[in-house]
C-alpha cells in the first residue's frame, strides 16, 4: 500500500506562487504492508487519536465492524522537484528522528 500526501495543506506552495501540482511542491510516499492493529495499547493509541479527531466515529453501530490498521513503512520517497523522488529516506532514522525544537 501506498500512503501519499503533500505540502498543500500547509500552504506553503499556495504562499510562495508555486502551483500545487508542480513537482516543485514537495510530496511524500510512504509504502509498506497495511496490518490490522491487535495489541492493546496500540488499539488505545488509534481509537484516541481517531475520536479525539473525529468523535463522532465514537458512535458508529458495532455493525460497521471498523477496525484499526496500520502502515508498517517499508520506503519513504520525497517528491520535491523534476526527476522523480529525489530522497529515499531511511525508515529507521525517519521512526526515531526527534526535533531539535
Amino acid at each position: 500500500a501506498v500512503v501519499s500526501t503533500q505540502s498543500t495543506g500547509t500552504h506553503y506552495c499556495t504562499d510562495n506562487n508555486i502551483d500545487n501540482d508542480s513537482p516543485t511542491c514537495g510530496k511524500v510516499m510512504l509504502s509498506g504492508e497495511i496490518e490490522k492493529v491487535t495489541q492493546e495499547e496500540e488499539l488505545k493509541w488509534a481509537r484516541y487519536g481517531m475520536y479525539s479527531r473525529h468523535p463522532d466515529t465514537k458512535h458508529w453501530p458495532p455493525g460497521h465492524n471498523f477496525t484499526f490498521y496500520k502502515l508498517n513503512i517499508r520506503n519513504i520517497f520525497v517528491l520535491d522537484y523534476y526527476g522523480g523522488p529525489t530522497e529515499h529516506l531511511n525508515v529507521t532514522e525517519y521512526l526515531n528522528y526527534r526535533p531539535s525544537w
